[in-house]
């Protein structure tokens, strides 16, 4: 209980730190382009007040109103979910929508799919909508689902406490799909085979389903539109649509995946509880191994789900729904939307905004930006590089030759360091120096020509995007092996955005370790001369590992390695130093045992959530340290007065 209420009070204190589970805002932009599939997030535009809601729920009700009354119910549960950068928005302002697509944009969210109330010509909770078709300045393509079921008090579309009722009809199938012309007209609305797309929630309650869209497929073409490209979302008891006259399925998790509730496994506060609890980890597991092949089944992912907020006490929460296991389902659901037909590799995101369901891709105060993270991280790993970008990076390796025994191995993931880090650094040590850069499939064309033009003699590999510095490291770390390399200077395009000190971080590993060739002479020299010297640190960057607040989060991976390294009697201690930062010198037989498969298998990194400490990556970076003990060598710091005699590594540091 004493964990619980820490952990609660430094989240509400918006306290970014080692133990933290939040993620923060990042820099780089996905290409919308590149991508071979689209994500469309599911959107709910109930957060701004409307006359109905207000005589229903009482003055001035919107989403927020549930969200922010939600309680937690047992030790662990993540209630209530606060928003983070957009804040209690109000839809009634365009600048909000604005926002919410510039950051959907920006993590390779390409459309927006919105929730449409649409009563026997009785709109709800339009203005939203209104506004973003009256604005072509919002960018991002969109769809609509139709709600079509009664609105209740219960929020279940029941006919109990009814609210709202729907009155289908014949007539109310034409006046409906006819109010939706002018938003099929619009060029960002999404089409499949050039036809408008249009997901009905509950196909099964419309009294004859394949009537009804024989009717909207006739006036669409009636009205110049190429037909109607129509979705039936497999809720309830809707599974496949072609009874329906549909022509496509929509999974809507939690629907229809029947899933053990672990209720009794948790510490429940509140004795009156009604709800159930079900582990997250279950809904991904089932949905990942949904796969269809009779009919067209759009595959969707849900970041989290709890309905607590609207169903106080009494509500269905998937507990541990981690950024890092909606990842995993994320990119399992990818692989099967990849294998569908161009103009249908649609992957839905259930939702963009369903805060009150707990189901958001919007920033919060707890994890931040990591399922905007991890979606974006997903997708990259989707990303074919360019063929002219294979083919430049072919060239440049094939001009490589190994001149010397001393390479430096440089991750690059921020392009727009590129110019900084060779122009200051790396371009006065190629003669010196081999240099070999791991980069993502999704690297510019123009950034290659740059690192070229910098650093002509290169070898280039591509990397997926997992494992942070770590997974492409011991990529590049096996080819200066197999190479013959004796010692090497690992450096990254380090940024920490959870730091306000990181680009000071960043120039003073990389300056203290490449500040100019003089300085570079001196500590290969001191290999050259030391032969017990196996590793070689920036001034006071390495930590003791032995330190809870540092290993805390990482003993399960530190654990493992440990084992797997013969190194028994260190686990539960953790008594030796590692380099923070992860920039360092070494001796290339210093660290041989991270190429060892049985102590670490590339396969084994989490995909990338934006996770600030406690995966493989986190837990390799701490027993780097070790491991040249292990080996009998040893490992140093480089001191200050090392770096005193070069007058331009002291006016670099300073």
């Amino acid at each position: 209980m004493e964990s619980y209420v820490n952990e609660r009070f430094l989240t509400a204190q918006h306290k970014v730190n080692w133990a933290s589970r939040y993620v923060p805002k990042v820099s780089d932009h996905l290409d919308l382009r590149q991508l071979p599939l689209k994500t469309i997030a599911f959107y709910l535009p109930q957060f701004h007040p409307i006359p109905e809601n207000d005589l229903w729920w009482g003055k001035g009700f919107t989403e927020w109103t549930n969200v922010t009354k939600a309680q937690p119910q047992f030790l662990g549960h993540y209630q209530p979910h606060l928003p983070g950068e957009l804040g209690f928005y109000d839809l009634r302002l365009p600048e909000t929508m604005h926002q919410q697509i510039a950051l959907a944009r920006q993590y390779g969210v390409s459309g927006f799919c919105f929730h449409f109330y649409w009563f026997g010509g009785k709109r709800l909770l339009e203005l939203p909508i209104n506004n973003f078709l009256a604005d072509p300045a919002m960018n991002i393509d969109f769809c609509f689902c139709w709600a079509n079921e009664n609105w209740s008090r219960r929020w279940d579309g029941s006919e109990n406490d009814m609210l709202m009722a729907q009155n289908h009809s014949p007539e109310d199938d034409i006046a409906f799909i006819e109010a939706m012309f002018p938003a099929f007209a619009d060029p960002r609305y999404i089409r499949i085979d050039d036809k408008p797309l249009l997901i009905v929630y509950r196909a099964s309650i419309l009294p004859d389903a394949k009537a009804t869209a024989a009717r909207w497929r006739k006036r669409a073409q009636e009205n110049g539109f190429a037909g109607l490209y129509l979705v039936a979302a497999r809720t309830f008891e809707i599974t496949d649509p072609r009874p329906y006259g549909f022509d496509a399925a929509v999974e809507f998790p939690p629907h229809q995946v029947n899933v053990p509730p672990l209720t009794r496994k948790f510490k429940i506060i509140n004795p009156e509880y009604t709800g159930n609890i079900f582990e997250y980890a279950h809904l991904a597991e089932k949905y990942s191994q949904q796969k269809e092949s009779e009919f067209v089944n759009f595959k969707t992912v849900v970041p989290s789900w709890d309905n607590e907020a609207r169903k106080p006490g009494n509500g269905h929460t998937f507990a541990n729904a981690l950024p890092e296991l909606y990842a995993k389902w994320l990119s399992a659901a990818a692989q099967i939307t990849l294998q569908h037909k161009p103009d249908e590799r649609l992957l839905f995101i259930n939702a963009w905004n369903e805060w009150a369901e707990g189901a958001h891709l919007e920033p919060d105060r707890y994890y931040g930006y990591a399922h905007l993270h991890a979606t974006a991280n997903v997708l990259r790993n989707l990303i074919k590089a360019k063929d002219e970008v294979t083919a430049l990076i072919a060239d440049i390796n094939a001009d490589f030759t190994k001149r010397y025994d001393t390479a430096i191995i440089l991750h690059l993931y921020y392009e727009d360091l590129i110019d900084a880090i060779f122009f200051k650094y790396l371009s006065q040590l190629q003669n010196m120096v081999d240099l070999f850069v791991t980069v993502k499939e999704d690297i510019s064309l123009e950034a290659l020509k740059r690192i070229r033009q910098w650093f002509p003699n290169i070898f280039v590999l591509k990397t997926e995007n997992r494992g942070r510095d770590i997974r492409p490291f011991l990529m590049a770390y096996k080819q200066v092996s197999q190479l013959g390399y004796q010692y090497v200077c690992k450096l990254h395009t380090k940024k920490s955005p959870q730091r306000t000190d990181g680009e000071n971080l960043r120039e003073n590993l990389i300056s203290s370790l490449v500040a100019t060739p003089n300085l570079v002479e001196k500590i290969v020299g001191r290999f050259s001369s030391e032969s017990e010297l196996g590793l070689l640190a920036p001034p006071n960057s390495l930590i003791d590992l032995s330190a809870p607040y540092i290993h805390s989060d990482n003993k399960p991976w530190l654990d493992v390695l440990l084992a797997r390294l013969g190194a028994q009697e260190s686990i539960g201690k953790y008594a030796f130093r590692f380099p923070a930062g992860s920039m360092y010198w070494f001796r290339v037989s210093a660290l041989l045992p991270l190429l060892d498969k049985s102590v670490i298998k590339v396969d084994e990194f989490e995909l990338e959530a934006g996770q600030l400490d406690g995966t493989l990556a986190h837990a390799v970076e701490r027993i780097i340290g070790l491991l040249p003990s292990q080996l009998g060598y040893t490992l140093r710091e480089l001191e200050n007065y090392e770096l005193a005699f070069d007058p331009d590594v002291l006016a670099i540091l300073n």
